[in-house]
């Protein structure tokens, strides 16, 4: 017999959608219920984001009664997040860091901002950051636009969206993991761990901190060149531990040869974080002639 999952009616928001994309990935054939009646809920298998308990042996996971859970991080449970916290390990294949990791990426931003928690200070006035929860909200019914909409229609739209990224998360962070490990593995075996030379492109980001004498990173490009990344301070800084050299940064392509002495090198980012060449041979040599010289 098929599951009842019962969240609540009219408007629907971010935790509410992607609580509802969790749960069919896991029981795809589940039934989905949308209501508020009290009658309708005690018949549900599992009740989320309404009804005012969280009680997960009864299958209640809500987050709007006095007393709801806060992470130590300070960030409060949304009901997302309480069915992440209860079946997350399991849509992750009991992988701890890959729950780690969607956790941080995308389930708590959406729990913070379902809870009236800001992440970010707005820096200019009349402009904020359209987000996920910006997007989820839009496809709530548009009343003067689109009359014929439904509540429910429109909720099953938005979880198909959400199940869309919330798959692709789970690839992207798979994928980053991956990319760490061979990353960590490069640096291990590197004579002069200032520099690495990669086959094939990998983020550093989970990297950074394990690498810490690391400055560039060398790697191949979809158009077949070759890049030279200049390493972060820290993950999503955009200061980095060794700029490139500033009489370099922004010059023409054709004036590039004679400023590095690289024959083939075509690009240096005007902040000084990336470069790029024809060769890998090249991309080495960019690195090389940017790395501190000895005292």
């Amino acid at each position: 017999m098929a599951k009842r999952f019962i969240t609540h009616s009219e408007d629907f928001h971010t935790d509410d959608v992607f609580a509802t994309a969790l749960l069919l990935s896991l029981f795809p054939d589940a039934e989905i219920i949308r209501s508020r009646d009290e009658q309708v809920l005690a018949t549900g298998d599992i009740v989320y984001d309404v009804g005012r308990i969280y009680d997960p042996g009864k299958g209640r996971f809500d987050h709007h009664q006095l007393g709801s859970m806060t992470r130590p991080s300070g960030i409060t449970y949304s009901a997302f997040g309480l069915l992440w916290k209860e079946y997350g390990l399991r849509y992750c294949e009991d992988d701890q860091e890959l729950f780690a990791m969607i956790d941080a990426k995308l389930v708590e931003p959406i729990d913070a901002t379902d809870n009236g928690q800001q992440l970010v200070e707005p820096k200019f006035e009349g402009v904020r950051p359209f987000v996920i929860e910006d997007v989820i909200s839009q496809l709530n019914p548009l009343e003067w636009v689109a009359p014929d909409e439904t509540y429910d229609a429109q909720f099953m739209e938005a979880v198909t969206l959400a199940t869309r990224i919330l798959d692709r998360t789970r690839q992207a962070c798979r994928d980053k993991l991956r990319a760490k490990e061979y990353v960590l593995q490069r640096y291990a075996a590197a004579e002069d761990k200032r520099m690495i030379v990669l086959d094939r492109h990998a983020s550093i980001t989970e990297c950074i901190e394990r690498c810490p004498e690391l400055l560039y990173v060398v790697s191949p490009r979809a158009d077949k060149t070759w890049g030279v990344l200049a390493v972060s301070v820290a993950p999503g800084s955009f200061e980095t531990r060794r700029p490139f050299p500033k009489e370099w940064r922004g010059q023409p392509a054709a004036e590039l040869p004679k400023l590095t002495g690289v024959p083939d090198i075509t690009f240096c980012h005007t902040t000084g974080f990336y470069a790029a060449a024809n060769s890998r041979e090249g991309a080495i040599a960019v690195a090389q002639k940017a790395l501190p010289k000895p005292a």
